[in-house]
């Protein structure tokens, strides 16, 4: 036998074992895409049923946000009557910002509108005081700047956060399948 005769029945061995090897290579490398394909599926369905209450609790304390910024509630619960409009000012809106501050993670799991929404409402309830402060003389008493925040809501029609709340139980409505 010579060498292309050697080379010939090697390659009867060797032709066919690489035809086999390819094959089993591609239904395997095909088959474990297909599982892989399933898993993350499967971890995603998982996912969704942890993350689906997460998420309707950030919405939940997002409502709760801006019910605490509206202008009707924060003068309920900070304007003191021997305080200053200048103190009350700096109150109001330093408590718009600390709760934003406090709540600025649960925009992880809310719609990029939804949480720009909220951005805008909450600058949107700081102007509104600085805007009513505005006018104001220096020794104006909280009283007189709740007075100018509530006839600025009465000219203005509704309070910022309500748009904001409503879009909210839109957005949590289609969430569960509601129009």
């Amino acid at each position: 036998m010579n060498n292309v005769e050697v080379f010939i029945e090697v390659l009867k061995f060797i032709l066919p074992a690489i035809m086999v090897f390819f094959t089993a290579y591609f239904v395997l490398k095909n088959q474990g895409e297909s599982q892989l394909s399933r898993l993350r599926l499967e971890v995603l369905k998982q996912n969704q049923h942890v993350l689906t209450p997460i998420k309707l609790q950030a919405y939940e304390r997002m409502t709760l946000f801006l019910e605490r910024i509206s202008p009707i509630q924060l003068l309920q619960t900070h304007n003191q009557p021997d305080m200053s409009g200048k103190a009350l000012r700096h109150i109001l809106i330093t408590t718009v910002q600390n709760e934003y501050n406090y709540n600025l993670s649960q925009q992880i799991y809310m719609s990029p509108q939804a949480w720009n929404l909220i951005k805008v409402v909450k600058e949107q309830v700081i102007g509104l005081i600085t805007e009513a402060s505005s006018g104001m003389p220096e020794q104006a008493s909280a009283n007189d700047l709740s007075n100018m925040i509530v006839e600025y809501l009465k000219n203005h029609g509704e309070q910022p956060t309500d748009k904001a709340i409503q879009f909210i139980k839109a957005e949590v409505g289609l969430m569960f399948g509601q129009p």
